[in-house]
């Protein structure tokens, strides 16, 4: 959530990032063009959650397209009937990887000359990035690979840092220090291996343990928390035990009743007419397409960069001002925990 809260801040939230017509809001208004206002003030987990999946594809595709278009083919159809291999596949997801993802060039092309750079495609490539970096952390929490989860978070303290989201930044940090130095062998391997829980058993479904406590909370406090005058800290404390036998009898009821096969999940939509919308207007306003001189009303900040330079700004300070620091904290960075994962 916070991670999808960031990229909000970043790509949405200010007002001068809806002015170009390469911006994120443009594409929501093809996507889903009845609630650009909710986008605009403050979506929630889910919204931005669709919005990063859809958006991220079209403008993956989008790269498809204008480096194949460089190859001679005129459409991506026309490239799939050219029947390549698996292995050209990946010799053009490379390149794609290297030429349409923020990596260390960004900061030579934010170096150059204002007739040189094309502020757009900056953005467009750091879009590109902080989208990537959230589907590969989403993707290692749904199959719980731990040690892939680990390595995911260690971009995002810094975003989170340069974004305002300090007190997630730091227990992050925190968190990951003590696990991989602090804590016995032992308790490392039950904090690792219990962090993610599945509660359906079904493959691609781990959530996070907050989850489950959440929806504890929901069935505590509101469902089964009372009413009116009887809505007490004393009941809700009463009840607290029964809740999972109160969930059991109405599950068994629902099955006496032959009621299983109702559900409010939905399948998802065929997004494909609005995607290819979405790609013909790529055509014309495509972020990927480097034009020479092209400005922007509002210049994304590489925030892995920014945050870093506010925690080392952080700790140079703490030391300079001769705080109490733990000698664990002040031996170990991200650098180490970094070492540690790889």
């Amino acid at each position: 959530m916070a991670c999808v809260e960031a990229i909000w801040r970043c790509f949405l939230q200010p007002l001068a990032t809806r002015k170009d017509e390469t911006s994120l809001i443009h594409d929501i208004t093809l996507l889903w063009p009845r609630e650009t206002g909710i986008y605009c003030s403050k979506p929630g987990f889910r919204h931005m959650h669709q919005l990063i999946g859809h958006a991220g594809v079209c403008r993956r595709l989008d790269c498809w397209q204008v480096h194949i278009e460089n190859l001679g083919f005129q459409s991506l159809e026309a490239f799939a009937m050219s029947e390549p291999t698996l292995d050209d596949l990946k010799i053009i997801a490379e390149h794609l990887v290297r030429n349409c993802v923020a990596n260390y060039q960004l900061r030579h092309m934010k170096r150059r000359p204002a007739n040189e750079r094309d502020v757009q495609f900056e953005n467009a490539i750091l879009m590109n990035k902080y989208c990537l970096l959230y589907e590969e952390l989403s993707y290692a929490m749904n199959r719980r690979d731990i040690g892939h989860v680990e390595t995911c978070i260690v971009p995002w303290i810094p975003i989170l840092k340069a974004v305002g989201k300090h007190k997630y930044a730091t227990q992050m940090m925190n968190f990951l220090t003590n696990v991989h130095y602090v804590y016995l062998p032992r308790l490392r391997h039950a904090i690792r291996y219990h962090w993610l829980v599945n509660p359906t058993s079904k493959e691609m479904k781990w959530r996070a343990v907050d989850w489950c406590v959440e929806l504890n909370n929901l069935f505590t406090k509101v469902k089964y928390g009372g009413k009116g005058s009887n809505r007490t800290l004393e009941w809700i404390l009463l009840e607290s035990p029964l809740v999972q036998a109160y969930q059991n009898a109405q599950v068994m009821i629902q099955k006496n009743f032959l009621h299983t096969h109702l559900t409010v999940k939905h399948s998802d939509p065929n997004m494909s007419k609005t995607f290819k919308a979405l790609a013909t207007r790529f055509v014309s306003h495509s972020p990927h397409r480097w034009k020479a001189g092209r400005k922007s009303r509002y210049e994304i900040p590489d925030l892995i960069d920014k945050g870093s330079e506010s925690m080392e700004k952080a700790m140079r300070d703490e030391v300079e001002h001769g705080e109490n620091i733990d000698e664990t904290e002040a031996g170990t960075g991200m650098d180490d925990v970094l070492v540690e994962l790889l």
